[in-house]
């Protein structure tokens, strides 16, 4: 019990994440990214984005040369008490390239 109890508190992480706000200016700015298995991943911004931008998040280690973005869509959750603006960070599917999406498709005859 103590065991599930514990990998239900939020875990944190220093992040950077870049994309364009909601003014279409790109931005980079450091946060925290806070995970949880009920919350999943979200994260307090100064800038304000629109609902269901894309952004680039990349983990800051000690290591920080070799991490490696991670593409998210922005979905607008409200403010926290210090008026940041709070987003979950759901994962974004690849697209199919235009000819496989195509090629997929029946052709009609």
């Amino acid at each position: 019990m103590l065991r599930y109890a514990r990998s239900l508190a939020p875990r944190r992480y220093e992040v950077e994440i870049s994309g364009w706000d909601g003014n279409e200016d790109f931005f980079v700015e450091k946060c925290e990214l806070e995970w949880t298995e009920e919350t999943g991943k979200q994260v307090a911004l100064k800038r304000v984005l629109n609902d269901h931008a894309i952004l680039l998040v990349r983990l800051l280690t000690g290591d920080s040369d070799r991490s490696q973005p991670v593409v998210y869509q922005a979905e607008v959750i409200g403010k926290t008490k210090n008026g940041l603006h709070q987003f979950r960070l759901n994962v974004v599917a690849p697209r199919m390239k235009e000819e496989e999406s195509s090629a997929a498709q029946p052709q009609p005859v």
